[in-house]
């Protein structure tokens, strides 16, 4: 989608920009201090591992799967998908910013997960939204045109931060792209950058001067769809 060779690295810096990033004693970070955080290259070497299992069994026994259901688009495992999604750019972000960045499913207001981080001993937050531009197989009509045009039902500033899953190639131009009225405190993009997602592009902060970064799925076998 574009050429890694005419971009540098993603800024470094905390999530959210500084002024977001420093607000950890609003009163909701009460809360957030309270959730179950993830480490997003364990929770993805597991994953990886369950499905090779689950490959290993099938073929086993002879007993095909659904391939839907291997790929998490099932209505039952969307949720596992979406935890997938959001371990994947927490996981690519954090390595773009040199910082471990941990993740805790969580929904509420206009954000699906919070991030958190800690530097020189203090832990930091930042509310994180996904959308998705859906496989093409799955929904041939889908847009990037028409889900970035969605996002004005966000009305008002946030501190959350935007993360899109491409699935699909767009149908517009990613370089020239820019949103710096979408109500999110920074855009970002990412997308499998090669076969059988074993590595991945994170792009952004589409609200300014997007650059890109590329890292690789954090599992010894790659082998599972996108």
């Amino acid at each position: 989608m574009i050429d890694l060779q005419l971009l540098p690295q993603l800024k470094r810096g905390p999530l959210g920009g500084g002024d977001s990033a420093r607000r950890t004693l609003r009163d909701r970070t009460n809360l957030w201090r309270t959730l179950d955080y993830l480490d997003p290259a364990r929770f993805l070497t597991e994953l990886r591992v369950a499905e090779g299992r689950l490959l290993e069994t099938s073929a086993h026994l002879g007993i095909p799967l659904d391939p839907l259901s291997l790929r998490l688009r099932t209505q039952p495992l969307k949720p596992h998908r979406e935890w997938r999604d959001t371990a994947l750019f927490v996981y690519g972000i954090g390595l773009s910013k040199a910082v471990t960045i941990a993740f805790a499913p969580y929904e509420a207001e206009d954000f699906d997960a919070v991030t958190r981080w800690v530097l020189d001993g203090q832990p930091f937050y930042c509310p994180l939204q996904l959308k998705e531009l859906p496989p093409a197989d799955l929904n041939e009509r889908a847009t990037l045109t028409a889900l970035l045009d969605s996002l004005h039902r966000y009305r008002g500033s946030t501190d959350t931060v935007l993360a899109i899953k491409l699935s699909q190639k767009p149908e517009i131009d990613l370089v020239s792209l820019r949103v710096p009225e979408a109500p999110f405190a920074e855009v970002y993009m990412f997308w499998a950058n090669a076969p059988y997602s074993a590595s991945f592009i994170v792009y952004g902060d589409l609200k300014q001067s997007p650059t890109a970064f590329e890292f690789s799925y954090p599992a010894s076998s790659p082998n599972a769809a996108a």
